[in-house]
């Protein structure tokens, strides 16, 4: 160890020895270091006064841990003191500062009313949507979690607390995987406008995703209704290329749309199947359609019907060919059927209770329609729903065109009337109308059956007449 002397700067005269370290082995290999005790802080002493400012923190919802920053002390110092004056803080049971929920502020602030206010709202302007008991106990659990969080309690607790796993909480947070009745509310916040309801084209997950929104009418007040919930309807993209098939091209398909509506609108009153009404979660309904496999035609019959529920944004397809059932088993000729299936959709449903005015427990077998806002249509319109229920279920005579239109037997002829058909009357039978019968001649120049697919039907109506009526022979 090496010592200089030498005079201090700032007191001349006297000597101040600096410690300078050569890291010498000297004795025992010690090396002598400059020690410096680093300045200490003195601790400031809480008081009762600090404890009752916290305590106050506390009640209003400030976490230890805020309390402890904002007061620049230990957040075990904190804890200390609350309960010191009373304020028992359980582990989980503190609050927590939580992440932000990813939900929108409308969503929530239904939920601070309550899952009965939230049900009676989504019910009442959303058409067909049914909360069920299950959904009622779901969206009851999400109110709670949205009370919880507030509240400040952590995912363990409110997992505990509301008897689910901790993920779901997480999701909730997270605004994924909620209950679909919390998806409904949040459509239902924003008021459709007056009479009208909101209404999902398409379902998933069996309900519990909805797209496709629209707005439909609770009632059918005039044809103007039915042009504004097409107008809000996209096609599918193979409508197009589907439409090719007809000899229609995109314009010709886009200025259809309403006539291809009222085609579909005529194949529901006539033979299809509907299939479906109230769901648990949403009223809906599908088409099963059927037609024999005797006539090959029949097959782009079918096609064509396909295209008229695509340009409505509705997928419908073939399927497995139904095997002859019933009494048909054993008739001379037992037949296979083409068959063609849609998805399940509310807007199907729609047009079976609000547009043909049918209860759900009715069909149109069995049951006069309630379908007076037609005869507000244009001609164009009129013609397409007559076609539908024709190519459903029709003969042609040699002199008249009969169509099975029991028990609309008697709307349908007032229709055709509508549209010119001045020979058109119902037919009875023991004072019941079964079938509708106009000429053959007048039929053809509407034409009764659609032009499209030109199927045995229309073309067997547009040949020369056998026999000639008061009408005369149709022309060649």
């Amino acid at each position: 160890m090496a010592l200089s002397f030498g005079e201090d700067p700032d007191f001349p005269g006297h000597k101040s020895t600096r410690f300078i370290c050569d890291c010498l082995a000297i004795g025992n290999n010690m090396v002598l270091e400059e020690r410096i005790s680093p300045k200490t802080t003195p601790r400031r002493k809480w008081s009762l006064e600090d404890a009752n400012r916290w305590a106050e923190k506390y009640r209003s919802r400030t976490s230890i841990l805020r309390i402890a920053r904002e007061e620049g002390v230990d957040p075990g110092t904190v804890s200390t003191w609350l309960h010191r004056v009373g304020i028992q803080v359980k582990q989980g049971m503190h609050f927590v500062e939580q992440p932000e929920l990813q939900i929108s502020h409308a969503i929530v602030g239904l939920c601070h009313k309550g899952p009965e206010f939230v049900r009676k709202l989504v019910e009442g302007r959303i058409y067909g949507a049914q909360v069920s008991d299950v959904g009622f106990g779901q969206l009851q659990k999400y109110c709670r979690f949205i009370q919880a969080y507030k509240k400040g309690l952590g995912v363990e607790e409110t997992a505990s607390l509301l008897g689910v796993h901790r993920t779901t909480i997480a999701s909730w947070r997270k605004g994924t995987d909620v209950p679909y009745a919390v998806m409904l509310a949040w459509r239902a916040c924003e008021a459709p406008k007056e009479g009208w309801r909101w209404l999902p084209t398409h379902l998933d997950a069996g309900g519990n995703e909805q797209s496709g929104w629209i707005q439909v009418p609770a009632r059918i007040e005039s044809y103007s209704d039915i042009v504004q919930v097409v107008g809000q309807l996209n096609p599918l993209d193979s409508t197009y290329s589907s439409a090719q098939r007809f000899g229609l091209d995109p314009f010709k398909v886009d200025s259809m749309r309403l006539e291809m509506f009222a085609y579909l609108l005529g194949i529901m009153l006539g033979d299809a199947g509907k299939l479906g009404g109230v769901q648990q979660r949403f009223v809906s309904m599908n088409l099963d359609l059927q037609f024999t496999k005797k006539i090959p035609c029949n097959r782009l019959l079918g096609e064509f019907v396909c295209l008229c529920a695509e340009s409505m944004g509705i997928a419908m397809d073939s399927i497995a060919d139904k095997r002859p059932s019933g009494t048909s088993r054993f008739g001379r000729e037992p037949s296979e059927a083409f068959r063609w299936s849609s998805e399940r959709s509310p807007l199907l449903a729609w047009i079976f209770s609000v547009c043909l005015g049918l209860d759900w427990d009715l069909t149109t077998s069995t049951h006069p329609v309630k379908m007076r806002w037609i005869f507000d249509a244009p001609f164009e319109f009129q013609k397409r729903v007559v076609q539908g229920v024709a190519d459903s279920d029709a003969t042609v005579k040699p002199s008249e065109v009969v169509i099975a239109s029991v028990p609309n037997a008697d709307l349908l002829t007032e229709l055709l009337r509508c549209l010119g058909m001045s020979s058109a009357h119902t037919i009875q039978e023991n004072g019941r109308p079964l079938r509708t019968m106009v000429n053959r001649r007048q039929a053809s120049t509407l034409p009764i059956f659609n032009e499209f697919t030109k199927g045995y039907r229309y073309t067997k109506l547009m040949k020369p007449s056998v026999l000639a009526s008061k009408y005369g022979k149709i022309a060649s």
